[in-house]
C-alpha cells in the first residue's frame, strides 16, 4: 500500500565491506586488479574464521558493513550483482519511503535475518512517527513491503517465518531466490566455479568454504544423478570433496526451519502477507551433477547428455526453475516467470512495474514474460581480445538474431549476425576489450532483446 515502508534486501555481494576505511569488497577495478596480481591477499581479507556458525566474525575476520553496492559488479566465478543506485526513482516511488538493508552477506542467513528484524523495527518506527500525514495519512498503521534479490529472499523468509516478521509485513517480492538451493554454490565450494581462471577457482573455494551463507545455498532438492541409485539428494553421497558435511546438514536444517515455521504459523493463524515469487525459466541453467562410487562430480546442463527431462534444463542462468519456487505455497503466494537473466531481473521493465504495483497496492500484471521462449547462454568472464561464443536457444530464423557489444551507457559498438546450428540454436561471436561490457542478443524483426554483462580480463 502507498503508506507502507519499502525495504530492499540485497543478495550475496550486494553490500560493500570495508576494513579501516579500505575496500575489502566492492569489486571496483582497483580491487579486481589487486585480486588478479595477488589473489591470496583478497582471500585473507574476505575469509571468515573456521566454525563461525551463526555467530559474529572476530578480530581480523570482522569487516565493517558499508553502503549497498550502487553499480553493477562482477567477479570471475562469483557472478554478477546488479546495483542499487536510484532505486526509488527506478521504482517510481518517493525516496523517503524506501530504505535498503545493508548486511555482511558472508555470515549465516540466520544471523542476517536477526539484523533485518532490528533494521525493520527501527525504520518502521521512524516511518510511522515522521511520515508526512498530509501525504501518508495512514502511515501510523504502516507495515513493510520487502523487495528481495536472490539470497536476500532467504534472509527475509527466515525473518518472516522464524523470527515473527509476519506481524509487521504487508507484502514480499522475491527475485531469483534459490528457495531449494543452487548448483552454483556447489561449483564454488568444489573448485569448479564457472568462468574463473585456475587461481580464481582455488581462491573462491578457499574463501567460500568459510561462509555459512554459501553453505545455506547448497541444493536441498534431489540434485545428484547417481549411477547406482538414480536421482538422490546431495547429502546421500556425502562426503563430497570441498563440501563439509556440516555445511550440508546446516543447509537442510535451514530449509527445514523455515518449512516447519510456515506450517506452525499457518496452524496458529499468524498474520499473513502477500508473496510474489519472480523467477526465470528461459535460459540454460546448470541444475544437477553426475556422481558415482569411483567418479568425481560432473555438472549437468542442457548439452551434457543428461538423463533428466528437458524441464530441468531451464532457469534464470543461476537458479533453476525447480529451485525458484518455495516449498510451502498457499493462497497468498503467486509465482510468475520473467524473461530476464538472474543479475538483471531487478532492472527488467515489467518486473519493475510489477514491484511498483505491489508497493502502491495496485492490481498486478497478469504476465511478466514476453511472448518469446528464446534464452541466452553466455560466459561470465572472457579474455580480452579473444573471440568467444554467445548462444541463443529455442529461436527461429525469422527472428534474424544478432549479438551486440554495448557500452555501459547503452551505445551499440558492434553487431554480428547469429548463425543457425540446428534444433533452434543460434551462435554468434564477439571480441571485447578489457572492461565490463553488456553483451546483448536482439532480434532485427521483432521486439526480442536479452543481455547480460561480461567481464573481459
Amino acid at each position: 500500500m502507498r503508506h507502507d515502508l519499502v525495504v530492499v534486501v540485497p543478495g550475496i555481494m550486494g553490500t560493500s565491506l570495508t576494513r579501516d576505511g579500505e575496500e575489502a569488497w566492492n569489486a571496483s577495478l582497483a580491487m579486481l586488479s589487486g585480486a588478479l596480481t595477488y589473489p591470496a591477499g583478497v582471500a585473507e581479507r574476505l575469509r571468515l574464521q573456521d566454525g563461525i556458525g551463526d555467530g559474529e566474525p572476530e578480530g581480523p575476520y570482522a569487516l565493517e558493513v558499508g553502503e549497498p553496492v550502487r553499480t553493477l559488479r562482477q567477479l570471475p566465478g562469483w557472478g554478477r550483482h546488479g546495483g542499487h543506485a536510484n532505486l526509488a526513482r527506478r521504482l517510481g516511488i518517493d525516496p523517503e519511503r524506501l530504505v535498503t538493508f545493508s548486511y555482511d552477506w558472508r555470515l549465516s542467513n540466520r544471523n542476517s535475518a536477526g539484523k533485518l528484524q532490528q533494521f525493520v523495527e527501527r525504520h518502521l518506527d521512524r516511518w510511522r512517527r515522521t511520515a508526512d500525514p498530509r501525504r501518508y495519512p495512514e502511515a501510523r498503521d504502516a507495515k513493510v513491503i520487502l523487495l528481495c534479490r536472490s539470497m536476500g529472499g532467504l534472509v527475509a523468509r527466515y525473518y518472516l517465518e522464524v523470527l515473527g516478521g509476519r506481524e509487521e509485513t504487508r507484502a514480499v517480492v522475491t527475485l531469483g531466490t534459490p528457495y531449494r538451493g543452487s548448483v552454483k554454490a556447489m561449483r564454488m565450494l568444489t573448485g569448479h566455479a564457472s568462468g574463473a581462471m585456475r587461481p580464481w577457482r582455488s581462491l573462491i573455494r578457499e574463501v567460500c568454504s568459510t561462509y555459512p551463507s554459501i553453505g545455506q545455498l547448497l541444493p536441498t532438492y534431489d540434485v545428484v544423478q547417481h549411477e547406482d541409485f538414480g536421482r538422490i539428494p546431495l547429502r546421500a553421497v556425502a562426503p563430497v570433496e570441498g563440501i563439509p558435511s556440516g555445511m550440508l546438514d546446516d543447509a537442510a536444517r535451514f530449509a527445514w526451519q523455515i518449512e516447519k515455521a510456515v506450517e506452525e504459523n499457518e496452524r496458529r493463524g499468524a498474520p499473513s502477507y502477500e508473496l510474489l515469487v519472480v523467477g526465470g525459466d528461459k535460459h540454460p541453467t546448470t541444475y544437477g551433477v553426475l556422481h558415482g562410487p569411483d567418479e568425481s562430480l560432473a555438472y549437468l546442463h542442457r548439452a551434457s547428455g543428461s538423463p533428466w527431462g528437458a524441464a530441468d534444463w531451464w532457469g534464470d542462468s543461476t537458479v533453476s526453475r525447480h529451485s525458484a519456487q518455495p516449498l510451502m505455497n498457499d493462497e497468498n503466494t503467486r509465482t510468475q516467470w520473467c524473461s530476464a537473466r538472474h543479475a538483471s531481473m531487478f532492472d527488467a521493465a515489467r518486473v519493475r512495474e510489477q514491484m511498483r504495483n505491489v508497493c502502491d497496492g495496485r492490481p498486478l500484471l497478469q504476465e511478466l514474460a514476453d511472448d518469446h521462449e528464446t534464452g541466452v547462454d553466455l560466459p561470465d568472464t572472457v579474455m580480452a581480445g579473444e573471440e568467444f561464443e554467445v548462444v541463443a536457444v529455442r529461436a527461429d530464423a525469422a527472428m534474424r538474431l544478432v549479438v551486440r557489444k554495448v557500452t555501459e551507457d547503452g551505445r551499440v559498438l558492434e553487431e554480428t549476425p547469429m548463425t543457425p546450428c540446428g534444433d533452434g540454436e543460434f551462435r554468434g561471436s564477439l571480441r571485447l576489450e578489457a572492461g565490463l561490457w553488456t553483451v546483448q542478443v536482439a532480434s532485427k524483426s521483432c521486439d526480442y532483446e536479452c543481455g547480460d554483462t561480461v567481464l573481459a580480463l
